[in-house]
């Protein structure tokens, strides 16, 4: 990840209420590269703010995964959304993805059974 999108990242978690400890364990970074990517931040207030704790909501529920959740944390920043919903939204474009392969697969399977017949 780049200095840029990793500051814009950290920005965004402690813009949450994550504590530095957290954004790095959470990013895999040293505490004083999220004190130093804060430094360069202005839109940070506060950064030892005790996280909100949700409860658990109901649908999908996957394992916990350092890699997952880093992974959704940076998707999140970037599309500037909410995990739940930049989730929902790339779930969404990818099955229309996979839709859209299988159509043109059946499709092309039908021309050439009418061709055979």
């Amino acid at each position: 990840m780049s200095r840029a999108t990793r500051r814009i990242v950290v920005a965004h978690l402690a813009e949450r209420g994550m504590s530095m400890p957290q954004i790095a364990s959470e990013l895999g970074i040293s505490r004083d590269t999220v004190r130093r990517d804060l430094d360069a931040s202005t839109a940070v207030t506060t950064v030892d703010a005790a996280p909100a704790a949700a409860p658990p909501a109901p649908g999908l529920l996957l394992p916990e995964s350092t890699q997952l959740r880093q992974d959704l944390n940076l998707l999140a920043a970037s599309y500037k959304g909410q995990p739940e919903d930049i989730t929902r939204f790339l779930i969404h474009r990818a099955a229309e993805a996979v839709r859209a392969r299988w159509t043109a697969h059946f499709t092309a399977a039908d021309a050439q059974q009418e061709v055979r017949s």
